[in-house]
């Protein structure tokens, strides 16, 4: 039905109220009526276009929008909820493009800046995405949803102090949702808050129960917190939060809860990352001690590895299908690695170090070890800086260490690091061993020869910490600001005998450096000539 042309303003405002409302029947139809009247109304395209992308219609939304910007150039909203469209579609080229044309449009367009930012960090952009979320909300200092997420931003950055305090003072106006408290638990947990992150955490999950990232975070606060059979318990719930990406293997075999292997053939198989399959493969001996029989599925580069360290273990190399090896009726029982703990290891009175389990190749190990002696006796430490913020550190961080005297140092950092290395060795005036030969990502059995082939080692929280681990090798390890679950509450390295933490402060790493260079120097000192 058409419309008295000068009834088409009462109308709008009328249909852009029912839909502000959540009306989107009623204003649709409004805004047909418009366009029956007037088929150009730049502003009732657009909204058509808005009720269409909240519906799931992303072709029509972006038909409509298009056509909107077309009439109407000038028309901010609808290159913001175009990006909209294109953000959902894929196209993040594309949907910043036009998030930068409606603020290049609007300034102080709260809206888009804030659409920009959650764009800026999908990709992974977090200062970008705080730089954007802060131009938000001086555009729209009331609104709780732009702080909130300008909190998470920072609390995923490195400003947990700001986003902590940003959250606190939003709590009367959040109470009842479930991501204000997870992102105040992180925030927290960042800070080494535990038990306020732990409790975040319950409230998190008492507010949406069925929260895997909420539990799966719970449990990484209370191992942190030193509380192991609450922790190993949470800890279940990895298989359906977000940053665990790899899915549970589906074999049609009774899970292991914790009883009896008198006799059972258990089947192991591997998940996570490489530094945590070294870390619970520790406890493979003492599965093998109890059942009748154990079989571990590990990834390819790893089977050398665990064939020799664990020789009454079979080993077979996990694959995509299943190796036919691993034939279900072969089994009673079977257990994931990260299992292990929460049985083996249940509370922290009592808990014994793993010892060395892990066996380097000996022929490696040794032609590794006169290779970088060349003659000299002096002592061979290995050394590995380098991973994501805020484990890593650049290599010349590590000055007072690294111009300590009478020292061989040895490169043990994967990746291209040549001109880092040379840059270190020229400042610094020393000479780190770089050996090209050894990749640790490809020939991960010849890495653990160079790390046997040393007398120390001293790294970051990576994999170099605990395959030196492993080995029993003096170990000293920087370890990030935030409380790590894996040291289970402690100072020290529950696990390893040798193992030594130094946690970094949040104002920076130089105090845990010096009392790492400290004992460096003390074990120098002590060692016999």
């Amino acid at each position: 039905m058409a419309l008295d042309p000068s009834a088409l303003n009462t109308v709008l405002t009328h249909a852009e109220s029912l839909h502000a409302q959540g009306n989107l029947s009623d204003a649709e139809t409004l805004y047909r009526e418009i366009l029956a009247t007037d088929p150009n109304h730049a502003r009732a395209i657009h909204n058509l276009g808005v009720i269409a992308l909240r519906m799931g219609h992303s072709a029509g939304a972006e038909q409509l929008l298009r056509r909107a910007i077309v009439l109407e150039p000038d028309m901010a909203e609808a290159y913001s909820n175009l990006g909209l469209v294109l953000a959902g579609n894929g196209q993040a080229d594309l949907a910043g493009a036009c998030f930068a044309q409606a603020v290049e449009l609007r300034p102080d367009y709260a809206d888009a800046w804030s659409n920009w930012a959650i764009l800026e960090q999908s990709a992974g952009h977090g200062d970008v995405a705080i730089s954007h979320f802060r131009r938000a909300r001086a555009a729209n200092p009331d609104n709780p949803a732009i702080a909130a997420n300008l909190a998470a931003a920072l609390i995923e950055g490195d400003g947990a102090v700001e986003g902590v305090a940003l959250l606190e003072g939003l709590q009367d106006r959040l109470q009842l949702v479930p991501a204000f408290h997870f992102n105040l638990a992180k925030g927290r947990l960042q800070k080494g808050d535990l038990p306020n992150s732990i409790n975040s955490l319950r409230q998190a999950i008492a507010l949406d129960p069925g929260s895997a990232d909420a539990h799966h975070t719970l449990a990484h606060a209370l191992l942190a917190a030193g509380q192991l059979a609450d922790g190993w318990r949470e800890y279940e719930w990895r298989w359906r939060a977000k940053q665990f990406r790899v899915p549970p293997r589906d074999f049609p075999i009774p899970r292991w809860t914790g009883g009896d292997l008198v006799g059972q053939r258990v089947l192991v198989w591997s998940e996570q990352g490489i530094g945590d399959k070294l870390l619970f493969a520790g406890l493979l001996p003492e599965l093998a001690a109890q059942a009748g029989a154990v079989t571990v599925e590990i990834e390819e580069r790893l089977v050398g590895l665990f064939e020799r360290s664990f020789p009454n273990i079979r080993v077979i190399a996990r694959r995509d299908p299943v190796d036919p090896a691993l034939d279900p009726a072969q089994f009673d029982l079977q257990a994931p690695i990260g299992d292990l703990a929460r049985y083996l290891r249940p509370i922290l009175a009592g808990f014994r170090p793993l010892g060395a389990y892990l066996a380097a190749d000996p022929a490696r190990t040794r032609d590794l070890r006169n290779k970088y002696r060349t003659g000299s006796e002096v002592p061979l430490i290995g050394i590995a800086w380098a991973s994501r913020p805020p484990k890593g550190l650049s290599l010349t961080a590590f000055a007072p260490i690294l111009k300590l005297p009478g020292v061989r140092w040895v490169s043990l950092q994967y990746g291209e690091r040549s001109a880092e290395i040379a840059e270190a060795n020229r400042t610094l005036g020393i000479d780190i061993v770089e050996d090209g030969s050894i990749d640790a990502i490809a020939d991960f059995d010849g890495s653990v020869a160079q790390t046997a082939a040393l007398d120390a080692v001293v790294t970051i929280q990576n994999a170099t910490l605990y395959t030196a681990g492993g080995l029993g090798l003096p170990t000293f390890a920087l370890t990030p600001p935030e409380p790590d679950w894996r040291w289970l509450g402690c100072d020290h390295s529950p696990w390893h005998e040798t193992v030594r933490l130094y946690r970094q402060d949040r104002e920076g790493p130089a105090a845990a450096l010096a009392r790492l260079t400290a004992d460096v120097k003390s074990w120098l000192d002590q060692r016999p000539l």
